[in-house]
C-alpha cells in the first residue's frame, strides 16, 4: 500500500556510476522506472539471490511508501548456454529446465517475502527487439558481423568504455573473460549475437529448438548475454530509466557492456541515471562457490531458519557491503525476531485485531498520525536512516526501540493505554512493513504442527526402514503432503512453507512440487 508521509524526504543513493551518493531525482518526477538484473534459471535459488533481491525489495517498498509510481521490472534469462548445457545432461527441452527453475525461483522469492515485482519480461520473449536494436548497431558502426554469422559490438567506438567499472581499458582486457572468436576485430568487443550452424531442428518452432536459435539476417543464432537487458528496458521504459540495480558481480562486464550498447544504440545518455549494486556473499569467511563445497540453496536455509530470521540478518548489513552467512550470525539474527515476534504478537492480541484488515484499520491510519505521539524520534530516526541509501543497520536500531517499546505499561502521553498500544503498534509495523518482514507469524498458533518427536519417529521410519507401503510412516506423509496441498488451495502459503521446511530441516524429507500440481518427495542426506 502507497502512503505518503506527512514530512520532506530526501532519499539520496550510491550511484556506482559516479562513484558518489547523490540526491535521488527521477527523470520524470513522481515515476521511478526501476530494472533489476532477473536470474538465469538453470539451477536452484541460492544465498546469492536472497541477497540481492530482498536488497531491492527493500528499495522498492520504501520508493513505493514515499508515494513514488514505480514500475520495477525484473527479467528472467531464459536463453543461456548454461540452460542448454543442463537440458542436454537431463535429456529435456531447454523450456522444462527455465520452467522448473523459474517456479523455483519464485516460490523462494515469495517464500522470503520479496514481493512481485511489476513486470518480469523473459529474454525469449524479446528477440525481434534485440534484432532490431543490434541492425541499428551495425548501421551506425558500432557493431559489425563476422563469417560465422555472430555480431560483436566494437567497443573501441565507446570513448567512455568502462566508466562504471572505472578502469583502464588495458586493465580491462587484463580481466576480460575474452570470447574465442577469430573473426573479432578486437579481443574487447563483445557478442551481441552468437552465430549458432546447423539444420534448425523444428522452423515452426524455434523457440524450444534443443540448440535455442532464431532466424536473423546474419543467420541462425541466439542473442548475447548483455543485449537481452539493453532490449527489454529500451521496449518497456524507452531510453533512460531511472534505477538499474544487481549484484556486484555484474559491474563488469555485463553493466558496462549493457551501457554501451545502450547508449551507442539510443544516443542518449545517461542510459541509467542510478546504478546500484549490492555486495558479495560469504558463507563461513569464504566466497560461495560449488567447487568450494559451500554453496547454499535459499531452501536449505529456510529449512533451518524462518524468512523473518533470514531478512533481519541480511539487514543487519549496509547493503553495499560484503554478507557472511554463519550459523553464529543467523541463530543471534533469530533470537532478536523471536523477541520481536512475541511483542508484536502480544500487542495484535491484546487489541483483537486480525490479519486482513491490520494495515487498512490500524497501521496506515496511525501511522500517519505519528507526530503526536511518544515514537516521533524513532519514526523520524528511521526516515533519516533510510534516506541514508537504505542504511538498513540504524533502521533495525529504530525499529527494535519502537518495538521493545510495545512492552511498556506507561503511555502517558495518550487518552488511555489502549491508545498508546494502538499508535506504538502502528509505527512498529509500519517500520517493519517497509523493511519486509512478513506479519504472518504474528497470526500463527505457538503449538508446531507437529510434535518433534512424530517427526523423529518419521526421520528414523524412512532412513533407517524405509518406510514400506501400507505403514503408519506413510499414512503420515501422505497426510502432511494432502494437507499441505490443502492450504496452498486457500491460499495459506505459511502453513504450506512451514510443512515444507519442517519435514526437510527435522525430517530429512524433501518435497518437490510438479508441474502438473502433484507432489513427490526424496530422502535427504542423514543429518540428525
Amino acid at each position: 500500500m502507497t502512503s505518503t508521509p506527512p514530512y520532506k524526504t530526501n532519499l539520496s543513493l550510491f550511484n556506482s556510476l559516479t562513484g558518489r551518493q547523490e540526491p535521488f531525482e527521477p527523470v520524470d518526477g513522481a515515476k521511478v522506472r526501476m530494472y533489476v538484473c532477473g536470474p538465469t534459471v538453470y539451477d536452484e535459488p541460492h544465498l546469492g539471490h536472497a541477497r540481492c533481491y530482498i536488497t531491492w525489495d527493500v528499495l522498492y517498498r520504501l520508493l513505493k511508501y514515499l508515494g513514488y509510481e514505480v514500475t520495477y521490472a525484473r527479467n528472467v534469462t531464459d536463453v543461456d548456454d548454461k540452460i542448454i548445457a543442463r537440458a542436454e545432461k537431463e535429456g529435456v527441452t531447454p523450456a522444462t529446465i527455465t520452467d522448473q527453475y523459474y517456479d523455483h525461483f519464485i516460490q523462494a522469492m515469495r517464500a522470503l517475502n520479496v514481493l512481485d515485482p511489476d513486470s518480469e519480461p523473459r529474454a525469449t520473449e524479446y528477440i525481434q527487439q534485440m534484432l532490431e536494436g543490434i541492425q541499428v548497431l551495425i548501421e551506425k558502426g558500432a557493431a559489425y558481423t563476422t563469417p560465422d554469422g555472430s555480431v560483436y559490438f566494437r567497443v573501441h567506438t565507446k570513448a567512455d568504455y568502462g566508466k562504471l567499472s572505472r578502469k583502464p581499458l588495458d586493465d580491462l582486457k587484463a580481466g576480460a573473460r575474452v570470447e574465442v572468436d577469430s573473426g573479432k576485430e578486437d579481443p574487447m568487443d563483445f557478442a551481441l549475437w552468437k552465430g549458432v550452424s546447423g539444420d534448425v531442428i523444428n522452423p515452426s518452432d524455434m523457440k524450444w529448438a534443443s540448440d535455442m536459435k532464431w532466424a536473423s539476417p546474419w543467420g541462425w543464432g541466439r542473442p548475447g548475454w548483455h543485449m537481452e537487458c539493453s532490449a527489454m528496458n529500451m521496449a518497456m521504459f524507452g531510453p533512460q530509466i531511472d534505477i538499474h540495480a544487481g549484484g556486484a558481480d555484474l559491474v563488469f562486464p555485463h553493466h558496462e557492456n549493457e551501457i554501451a550498447q545502450s547508449e551507442a544504440w539510443t544516443g542518449v545518455t545517461p542510459f541509467a541515471r542510478y546504478w546500484l549494486h549490492n555486495g558479495f556473499v560469504n558463507v563461513s569467511g569464504e566466497k560461495m562457490s560449488k567447487s568450494l563445497g559451500n554453496f547454499a540453496t535459499i531452501g536449505q536455509v529456510l529449512a533451518r531458519y524462518d524468512a523473518n530470521t533470514i531478512r533481519y540478518f541480511l539487514l543487519t548489513h549496509h547493503y553495499r557491503m560484503p554478507v557472511d552467512f554463519h550459523d553464529q550470525a543467523l541463530e543471534g539474527a533469530q533470537n532478536r525476531v523471536v523477541k520481536l515476534h512475541r511483542a508484536l504478537k502480544s500487542a495484535v492480541q491484546k487489541l483483537g485485531l486480525e490479519e486482513q484488515t491490520l494495515f487498512s484499520s490500524l497501521v496506515w491510519p496511525y501511522a500517519q498520525k505519528y507526530g503526536d505521539d511518544a515514537w516521533q524520534v524513532d519514526f523520524t530516526a528511521f526516515n533519516t536512516a533510510m534516506m541514508d541509501d537504505l542504511n538498513t543497520p540504524q533502521a533495525l536500531a529504530c525499529l527494535n526501540r519502537v518495538i521493545d517499546g510495545l512492552n511498556s505499561t506507561e503511555f502517558d502521553a495518550y487518552p488511555s493505554p489502549e491508545e498508546g498500544l494502538k499508535r506504538t503498534l502502528a509505527v512498529a509495523l509500519a517500520l517493519f512493513h517497509i523493511l519486509g518482514f512478513s506479519i504472518a507469524p504474528l497470526f500463527q498458533a505457538e503449538e508446531a504442527l507437529l510434535p518433534k518427536d512424530s517427526l523423529l519417529d518419521l526421520y528414523h521410519a524412512f532412513h533407517t526402514e524405509k518406510a514400506p507401503e501400507n505403514t503408519p510412516a506413510r499414512d503420515l506423509l501422505t497426510s502432511l503432503i494432502e494437507l499441505r496441498q490443502l492450504a496452498k488451495t486457500t491460499k495459506n502459503w505459511s502453513l504450506a512453507d512451514d510443512i515444507r521446511n519442517r519435514l526437510s530441516a527435522e525430517a530429512g524429507i524433501q518435497l518437490m512440487d510438479r508441474k502438473d500440481g502433484s507432489t513427490t518427495w526424496e530422502k535427504l542426506p542423514d543429518h540428525v
